[in-house]
């Protein structure tokens, strides 16, 4: 009799990320469309896409953000959109007339900025006249959630353990030790089991023999 005791565990990492996109907001000449954005998929290394679409004759308009959250803008340290417009003179090969001139801009939060709340102006220039419109970004940490030690965790020989992870990680050890125990002893039984049989068909046969001879 032969019995056999198999035991596998697969462990397949999960990953779960924040995918990364471009926010559009759109200037117009009540304000922004976007207002204050408050999306928690708003994360870091995601881009911000400003639109001019304020067609406003000799209007302009400047975004400024405030990207090392001192509540102030720097020229030096910040983000400058520089001077946008609602549209740009193009030459009958449809190339730039002015190659300084733009409709939009752009900025990408690095992928590790600063979790928090980013304060934007956007300054609308009408005539000589201008507007300043006080906006804000929350951005949010890019969280990679995956089983299995992280970043910064402490594993193996030399770590510190609680009583609680401890325990479990001691009956967790205990439960596997006794498996080859509980297969030696679940082995005896089966071949107790089959001596046991043997024996007894042995005794039937003499019985049988005897009762033949008489």
């Amino acid at each position: 009799m032969i019995g056999s005791l198999l035991l596998a565990t697969l462990l397949s990492p999960t990953v779960v990320a924040h995918e990364q996109k471009t926010l559009t907001v759109i200037l117009t000449d009540e304000g922004v469309v976007a207002g204050n954005v408050t999306d928690l998929a708003f994360v870091q290394g995601n881009s911000v896409w400003f639109r001019m679409e304020d067609s406003t004759n000799n209007t302009t308009m400047v975004v400024q953000i405030d990207t090392n959250l001192d509540g102030v803008f720097n020229a030096s340290d910040d983000f400058d959109s520089g001077e946008l417009v609602n549209a740009c003179e193009l030459d009958e090969n449809g190339s730039l007339v002015d190659e300084t001139c733009a409709v939009s801009a752009t900025h990408q939060f690095m992928q590790n900025a600063t979790v928090g709340t980013y304060l934007f102006w956007v300054h609308r220039n009408h005539n000589g006249s201008q507007t300043v419109w006080n906006h804000s970004i929350a951005v949010n940490k890019d969280v990679h959630e995956e089983n299995g030690p992280s970043a910064g965790d402490c594993f193996g020989v030399g770590c510190d353990v609680d009583d609680e992870q401890q325990a479990s990680e001691g009956e967790s050890s205990s439960d596997a030790s006794l498996i080859p125990l509980l297969a030696v002893i679940s082995l005896v039984g089966m071949v107790a089991l089959a001596l046991s049989i043997r024996k007894e068909r042995i005794e039937q046969q003499r019985a049988k023999a005897y009762l033949e001879e008489e």
